[in-house]
């Protein structure tokens, strides 16, 4: 399987957000995942909420508190280099909450700002700093 994340945000800039992946390169619907083309780069989407079964209470009431009512989007992906671009795009203006899968659970707008600060930061490397 290949990497995924979680994109998690309160309701409207869920639906905004599920917009913008659609628009954001071809789009097919597919029976497990759905699929998005941008450039060289797959993705597939699960629009489904099921990956919100993998959080425990303690971080739904987290992710409750910081969002109030919300949804999820499971985004699979080849490497960082291929998803920075998109998330770039369609993060842009919105509310929420990306959860690496490496433990960290960082807001929108922290990701852009530390996407503009380091070209390059790939949440997946351990660092020893």
């Amino acid at each position: 399987m290949r990497p995924t994340i979680v994109l998690i945000a309160g309701l409207d800039s869920r639906r905004e957000l599920e917009g913008r992946l659609r628009r954001a390169g071809s789009y097919t619907e597919g029976d497990v995942f759905d699929h998005l083309d941008v450039g060289e780069c797959r993705f597939g989407i699960d629009l489904s909420d099921r990956v919100l079964s993998d959080y425990d209470e303690l971080e739904l009431k987290e992710i409750a508190d910081r969002l109030g009512e919300f949804g999820s989007i499971l985004l699979e992906y080849s490497d960082v280099s291929c998803l920075r671009p998109l998330l770039k795009v369609v993060l842009v203006g919105l509310t929420g909450i990306l959860d690496t899968n490496f433990g960290e659970l960082i807001d929108y707008v922290e990701v852009l700002e530390r996407f503009d600060r380091e070209s390059s930061w790939d949440w997946s490397v351990l660092r020893s700093d």
